[in-house]
Parts: structure tokens; C-alpha cells; sequence
């Protein structure tokens, strides 16, 4: 039964086109066995012939006599249509009824006395190809959106892929990848930021697919040193590629709406090459999530009563999204941590949730949220590597305990384990591990300390700062000291100067006073401003060469 609801979702539009919206609202309303007999005959054969993969097609293919050796269950099924339709001109003789009964019999038992007999009209049965609104190409949802990149790709230089997190953009990239790459295309990877080289085409004729996925960082705009470098290489991309340059960009839509407040960038302005990744239909969103039930918590655990929880219930749920995440992460966190993410009310603040869940995981079992903390702030960890040596704060970690803890984590949907390395699977968990680290006065401290820069770079905002977003952490004006001793120790001064937390007046009044007070720290700063100036020489110096060239 709710198989058959699942085909009115995946079939919808061709059942329509064959069948009208009444014969299709007949499917949509089984609610026992004893409503199939309220199902249009023509229907029937159409779903046996196009949806039930135990019935395979005739020797001859669907529409034609069957050959009188075949005896599988379709090339029946398909003489039934065939003596229905003959019957309906007036034909009374059949070779072959006996045997196809006995068959049947074998088959499915003597169901005679179950079935009621009647003649509703002479009408013949119909027989259409109807083809699913989309399909699942090893393990990919081929959606609307994912098949308008690769159309575009085939007329134009370059796509945009646009959308919240968690609809599926680096899904969409890797499939892109593979494809070209199958094509013989030389393709190249670049995550956060691209550059004109990037977009640079040799005078040979290997031809090259760029894909950047999380173009001008993950959570709000990263890479405030290099935003004008990057919208430089966006703006004279039309003059660098050619015929055989293709250019794939990804951005989240909270940060491309943060760019379009301060920059307007041409390649975004294109709406012809901008693809939407938010709107996804109920067949599509039916295919992402039974592929990661089936790969999920469910997939452990065959009694779960997540089983049986029907599409039409997450439909309901999802109707409750902000439109802040995408359908598709919702329902993987369903699929993984059922128990959690069931009530309606979650999904609402998803972010939120999540914290609770990190919360509990400290208090009841803290040797697992250490490990995983360490993980967020290292971002990848070799297994054959130590761990680092401030890794003690923590949790006085070391390699065996995130050996022993790594296993359990995978388990929890949190991370990516294969054996040689770990990282935390999406974006989405990482920034609410940063926000509930960032709430502790024990563990905020150590964030700004350990954690990956560009994260911190990317997530933190002062309080007074235009540009926040949901996905944004005000740090508190006590903990300037604590970001600051980073930034003089690490030279990072050169990569915060366009930061929003410049536009502080008592954050740079924090950060100067500390530099005017560490002599051997401007010193250094001063040299790494030489270095800085001597290499952005000598990079215009090999571009005009190459111009020249």
C-alpha cells in the first residue's frame, strides 16, 4: 500500500498526462485491499508494466502477442490485455485462458473467491510508458536543477549553483565532476575562493572544468582578505575563458545575499545561469529520502519504528522549515536521529536542536564531544598522526582516546571516519558546535585559540555588526583579548584588516594597543608587510609578462 502511494508521488506527472487527475486520486485514496478493485484497469496494467520490478517485460516487449514459450508473469500479464481487447470486439474463443489460469494459481494461490466479477463496460485496456519524474543514478537524485546545470553547461562557460545549505550544491558538484571527468575534461577543485589563474586558459586545447563549491566561504563571506581578488577573477571571467573553459561556482544564499548588500558582481546578475538548488518537488524529495533511510539509523536497526513512518508524514513536517537549511540535510537528520528531529517544532530552528543535542552529548558522555570538538577545531585529523599536543584542554585527549571514540561518532551521523582520516560530514553540524562552544565561557576561550582561523574568520561578527546573518556568533567585547593574542601571535593582522570586526572602534583600539605593546610582534609585522608587497610585486610582474607573452 504505501508503495503504491510512493508511485503516485514519483509517477504523478506521467500517471496525469495517460490518466486524469480522478483515476490518480483513486491511487492516492487505497487505504485497504479491498479499495484495488476501485482502481481503472488500464491503471493496473500500466503499474505492473512500468513500476513492479518483479514483473519483467515479455520476450517481445510490452504491446505485442507473447511468444508461445514464454511463460514469465509479464508476458501473461500481457496476454490478458490482449484477450481483454480482443473480448471487447466481440471475440469469445481464447487459446491459452486454462493455462494462464493454472499459472496464476501456482503463483498467488486460488484468490477466485476474494475477487468480484464484473462487467463495467467494454472498455479496452490502454498501454502507456509512463516514466518517473526523476531517477537515482548510484545514489545521486538527478534533480530539476542538477539536470539545468548540465544543460547550461553545454551552451554556456559558466553556472552558478545558489542555494541554502544543505540543498544539495556539492552533491551537484561532485556528480558534475565525475560526468566531465568520464568525458575526458581536465577538472579542478577549488573550495572558498577562485583567482584569474584559476580562469586561465593555456594556448593548448586540453579542456578544463573549474568547480569552486562554497565560493566566498561556508557560513557568512569568508575570505575578507581576498574579496576583491576573487570578484576581480568573477568579473573578467567572460574575457578568460573560451570553448573549452567551463566554470561551476557554488555559494550558500545567506552569503550571496551579504555580497549583494556591498558588491554587485555581474556573473550573479545573469539569472539565466543562476540555478536554484531550494525548490525541489515531493518526487525528488522522496528519492533523497529513502535513499538515506535506507542508509541511515534504519539500516542498523530493522525494528525501528522509523520504518514505517510514511512520506506524506515528512511532507507535513518539512512544511515547517524556515527555508534557512535545506529539505535534504532535514531529512538526513531524520533519517539518523529519528527521535530527535520528529517533532514538527524542530525543524524550525534546526541550528538550535543541534546545540541541545552537543550539550547533552557533554554532559553525559564527554569524552565523545572532546574528541568531536577536536575535530571540528583541527577540521581533518590523520589517524596516523598525534594528536595535538594543546589537545589536554580539552579533555586531556590523546591518539588512543580519539581512536576508542571515533567509531561512536561515526555511528552518530557526525562524522567522516575511512580508516585513515576523520572530519565532521557537514557544515551545518560544525557551525553549531561552534555556537555552542562559543556560548561556554570554558570552551569559547579555547575556540578562538585552536580552532581552524578561517572558520573563526568566516563566523565571528561584532554586536554591532550590519552583516549578521543566522549564521553568525557576536563575540562579547571581553573575549577581544583572547582573538587578538591569536592574530599578533599567528601574523594574522594582514588577513582581518577588511574583517567586520575592524569596524569596532574598541576591537582595533584592542588590537592596537596589544601590537604597541609587543615590540618583537610589530617587528614581525612590519617585515611580513614587506613580504606581502614583494610578492604581490613580483605576481603583477608575471602577469604583465604573461600578457605580453
Amino acid at each position: 500500500m504505501e508503495e503504491l502511494k510512493d508511485v503516485t508521488v514519483l509517477f504523478k506527472t506521467s500517471i496525469v498526462e495517460h490518466f486524469g487527475e480522478a483515476l490518480l486520486n483513486s491511487l492516492c485514496n487505497l487505504n485497504s485491499m479491498d479499495d484495488y478493485q476501485n482502481l481503472d484497469i488500464s491503471l493496473v496494467y500500466n503499474l505492473l508494466r512500468n513500476v513492479c520490478k518483479n514483473v519483467t517485460p515479455p520476450k517481445r516487449g510490452w504491446g505485442y502477442e507473447p511468444s508461445a514459450d514464454d511463460v514469465s508473469l509479464g508476458a501473461d500479464i500481457e496476454r490478458i490485455r490482449s484477450m481483454w481487447n480482443r473480448y471487447c470486439d466481440g471475440e469469445t474463443e481464447f487459446l491459452y485462458l486454462r493455462e494462464i489460469f493454472v499459472r496464476m494459481v501456482d503463483r498467488y494461490g486460488n484468490t477466485s473467491d476474494l475477487v468480484k466479477f464484473e462487467d463495467t463496460g467494454r472498455i479496452k485496456i490502454l498501454s502507456f510508458e509512463i516514466n518517473p519524474e526523476c531517477q537515482d543514478e548510484n545514489g545521486v537524485v538527478l534533480t530539476k536543477a542538477l539536470k539545468a546545470v548540465l544543460d547550461i553547461l553545454e551552451q554556456e562557460y559558466c553556472v552558478v549553483v545558489k542555494g541554502a545549505v544543505g540543498t544539495g550544491k556539492s552533491t551537484c558538484l561532485n556528480y558534475i565532476d565525475r560526468h566531465y571527468r568520464r568525458n575526458q575534461w581536465e577538472v579542478r577543485r577549488k573550495v572558498g575562493s577562485i583567482t584569474q589563474s584559476d580562469v586561465y586558459v593555456p594556448v593548448d586545447e586540453t579542456r578544463k572544468l573549474l568547480c569552486c563549491d562554497d565560493l566566498f566561504g561556508v557560513y557568512n563571506r569568508g575570505n575578507f582578505a581576498a574579496t576583491a581578488e576573487i570578484i576581480t577573477a568573477l568579473e573578467n571571467i567572460e574575457q578568460k575563458v573560451n570553448q573549452n573553459m567551463k566554470v561551476v561556482l557554488a555559494i550558500h544564499d545567506h552569503v550571496y545575499e551579504e555580497l549583494q548588500k556591498s558588491h554587485s558582481i555581474k556573473v550573479f546578475q545573469n539569472k539565466r545561469n543562476v540555478v536554484d538548488f531550494n525548490e525541489l518537488s515531493d518526487a525528488e524529495m522522496l528519492l533523497i529520502f529513502n535513499d538515506q533511510r535506507k542508509n541511515g539509523h534504519c539500516s542498523k536497526n530493522p525494528k525501528c519504528w522509523f520504518r514505517n513512518v510514511d512520506f506524506d508524514s515528512i511532507k507535513d513536517t518539512l512544511k515547517e522549515n524556515t527555508g534557512k537549511v535545506g529539505n535534504p540535510i532535514l531529512t538526513l537528520l531524520y533519517s539518523n536521529l529519528h527521535d530527535t528531529f520528529a517533532p514538527k517544532k524542530d525543524t524550525q530552528d534546526i541550528v538550535k536542536e543541534l546545540c541541545s543535542i552537543f550539550q547533552n552529548m557533554l554532559e553525559n558522555n564527554p569524552d565523545l564531544f572532546h574528541v568531536l570538538l577536536y575535530v571540528m577545531f583541527v577540521e581533518t585529523h590523520s589517524l596516523d598522526k598525534n594528536v595535538e599536543k594543546w589537545a589536554y584542554k580539552l579533555g586531556s585527549l590523546d591518539s588512543t582516546m580519539v581512536d576508542q571514540n571515533v567509531s561512536h561518532l561515526d555511528a552518530f551521523l557526525f562524522v567522516q571516519a575511512d580508516g585513515r582520516r576523520i572530519k565532521i560530514k557537514h557544515e551545518l553540524l560544525s557551525f553549531a558546535l561552534f555556537k555552542c562552544c562559543a556560548s561556554s565561557m570554558r570552551y569559547l576561550p579555547l575556540l578562538l585559540k585552536h580552532c581552524q582561523f578561517e572558520m573563526i574568520e568566516e563566523i565571528i561578527r561584532p554586536i554591532h555588526s550590519p552583516n549578521q546573518s543566522e549564521f553568525c556568533v557576536i563575540l562579547k567585547e571581553e573575549m577581544y583579548h583572547v582573538l587578538n593574542s591569536r592574530i599578533l601571535k599567528e601574523n594574522l593582522i594582514l588577513y582581518v584588516q577588511f574583517h567586520p570586526l575592524m569596524e569596532s572602534s574598541k576591537f582595533r583600539y584592542s588590537l592596537y594597543s596589544m601590537m604597541k605593546s609587543e615590540p618583537l610582534i610589530r617587528e614581525s609585522l612590519v617585515v611580513k608587510k614587506k613580504n606581502h608587497k614583494d610578492k604581490s610585486s613580483t605576481k603583477k610582474k608575471k602577469s604583465a609578462d604573461r600578457k605580453e607573452f
